[in-house]
């Protein structure tokens, strides 16, 4: 390498292969290496031995400086919603393979645009003229919610026209924002195909991931991605838009706490009282939260960017001290969900479905019970695999329908947690087992719903019982009021010959004994039949609960139903 002469800066490199020589000189205004020029003196050659292929140096050294291509860009939330993140999809060809850029990093840089105002060439028979200067008028300004005062007088969108977008930036310090009825959506027109635009860019954010704020509801948000090679060097840059901003829906109706009737023979402790709350909340999957399921909900709305921030301000709001969640996916778990809930003061045990099939670790649903850490410490944790179950007991079954028929992936999980006084332990004394499930949900067998939740009572009453520790038994059991699975656990006994189980084709429940020792109570049972957890285009119901042991625990209070027409109204 000659370090001397600034001008003839270069190299020169030897092909393995051949022995020839050719000399690359320093282009400093490009800040790249190119063929040619005049080798410098054999006294001031400075050597270095690199490994090449056929292919000579040049291309190696472009293609390690060069910066890299941006094969595709878009917004994964095409119609962005305030306080909603906007993450993009960015596809760039680097050093000859495919890559996504997943977070910000030195090879791509992002700058975030709001339209500030758009403004369209007028075609209209009536000539307008300039506010500014009365010549003839080409633009007009399409922000409905924007006046602009010129002389001391005020003129609408309406009137607004421009002969140039020089005198429309220069009117622009003039204008006054906002002026419209705090209920009224302000947002440009619609663009007419026949006119022609002109849209002015501010700056807004320059990370990956964007937060539309409440200034940018109603406008248009663009990215623009510039890649940027090892020598700094940009390339072509790439854009993409999204729809008008829409302001964030409004949060859903509070619900308050009502308190329970003591019924008789409850459980009333001698000693000081712990009162602690538990929350039990079917989170819906991304991975089932489709158009196709949901042909009804607005595409935006089923992203789970939108809905994350709700389902956690929601669960939050209710304050539980213990909560129980279902159809929490793998990687929303591990990426987001636990974080988030640490912050919070919570710590948490997971557990995934045994659904191999969709991938290790991702795009799979599970169970998980999470506690505030001032409240309680972790004993034990216990997970139930019904798969691994019902291949246990494989050689009970007189065919192999059942066993298949029982292979549904479905899992419980089981957690014994300790009070805490003061962050001191209360001792064995002061233990409560919390369990929580996610029921097979096809209702056209209602023989492996009810075999699985007599598969996890059997188990909890064994680990329970001896013990003398107090059960919160939680999920969604994709059940009814009237089901076995209901007659099951409120009465400890479901007749063989209940309407669910009189056509059990597999064999599940052939020889099983369907009772149980557990005094198993329902918290919301004194509301009566009218309890609605799930509320849907197709289904209105109840299929979650909160089950406990009456003989150590009492209900206090519920949470209060929401009524039918607030749920329409919000449907």
């Amino acid at each position: 390498v000659n370090r001397e002469a600034a001008p003839s800066r270069g190299c020169m490199l030897r092909r393995a292969n051949t022995g020839k020589e050719d000399f690359f000189q320093f282009n400093s205004s490009t800040s790249q290496l190119v063929p040619g020029g005049h080798p410098p003196h054999p006294s001031t050659k400075r050597s270095i031995s690199l490994p090449l292929d056929n292919e000579g140096a040049a291309g190696m050294m472009s293609q390690d400086h060069n910066p890299p291509i941006i094969l595709r860009a878009e917004l994964l939330q095409s119609i962005p919603v305030e306080g909603v993140e906007i993450e993009p999809y960015v596809l760039v060809l680097q050093h000859g393979q495919n890559r996504q850029v997943t977070e910000d990093d030195d090879s791509v840089m992002f700058k975030w645009s709001r339209c500030e105002y758009t403004a369209s060439s007028d075609t209209q028979d009536v000539q307008k003229t300039c506010i500014l200067t009365g010549r003839p008028a080409t633009m007009q300004c399409l922000l409905p919610d924007v006046v602009f005062e010129v002389n001391g007088v005020e003129i609408t969108h309406e009137h607004a026209y421009f002969a140039s977008v020089e005198e429309f930036s220069k009117a622009w310090q003039f204008h006054k924002r906002g002026l419209r009825n705090a209920g009224e959506q302000t947002k440009p027109r619609r663009q007419d195909p026949s006119r022609d635009f002109v849209n002015i860019w501010q700056e807004i954010g320059t990370s990956r991931v964007y937060i539309p704020q409440v200034h940018d509801v109603g406008r248009i948000l663009k990215l623009e991605c510039t890649p940027i090679g090892h020598n700094g060097m940009w390339g072509k840059p790439v854009t993409c838009e999204s729809s008008e901003v829409l302001p964030s829906p409004r949060p859903a109706p509070l619900r308050n706490m009502i308190d329970v009737p003591t019924p008789p023979n409850t459980f009333l402790p001698n000693g000081p009282k712990v009162t602690f709350k538990v929350v039990s909340y079917n989170c819906l999957a991304d991975i089932y939260a489709t158009p196709q399921v949901y042909p009804y909900t607005a595409a935006w709305a089923l992203h789970w960017n939108y809905r994350k921030r709700n389902l956690l301000r929601e669960i939050m709001g209710y304050k539980g001290d213990i909560l129980a969640l279902q159809e929490i996916q793998a990687d929303h778990w591990k990426e987001w969900l636990e974080p988030e809930l640490r912050l919070m003061g919570y710590e948490g045990v997971y557990k995934q479905k045994t659904r191999e099939s969709m991938g290790q670790d991702g795009k799979m649903d599970g169970c998980a019970i999470v506690y505030r850490k001032h409240r309680f410490s972790l004993i034990e944790k216990h997970a139930l695999e019904f798969n691994h179950v019902a291949m246990s007991r494989a050689k009970q079954f007189k065919n192999d329908k059942a066993l298949q028929c029982l292979l549904k992936d479905n899992v419980a999980l089981v957690l014994v947690l300790e009070v805490l006084h003061n962050g001191q332990a209360a001792g064995p004394n002061g233990r409560v087992c919390v369990a929580t499930t996610h029921i097979y949900q096809n209702q056209g067998f209602p023989n492996v719903k009810i075999w699985q939740v007599m598969t996890l009572v059997r188990e909890l009453e064994k680990f329970t019982v001896p013990r003398q520790l107090p059960l919160v038994l939680t999920g969604d059991l994709n059940s009814l009021l009237d089901s076995a699975v209901y007659d099951f656990l409120h009465n400890n006994v479901v007749s063989a010959s209940h309407p669910e189980l009189m056509d059990d084709a597999q064999g599940i429940l052939e020889n099983a004994e369907l009772r149980h020792g557990l005094q198993l109570r329902d918290s919301h049972e004194f509301l009566g039949k009218d309890i609605i957890t799930n509320y849907t285009a197709g289904f209105v119901g109840v299929l979650d609960y909160i089950w406990y042991t009456a003989e150590r625990l009492r209900a206090t209070r519920v949470l209060d139903q929401v009524d039918a027409e607030t749920l329409a109204a919000h449907t």
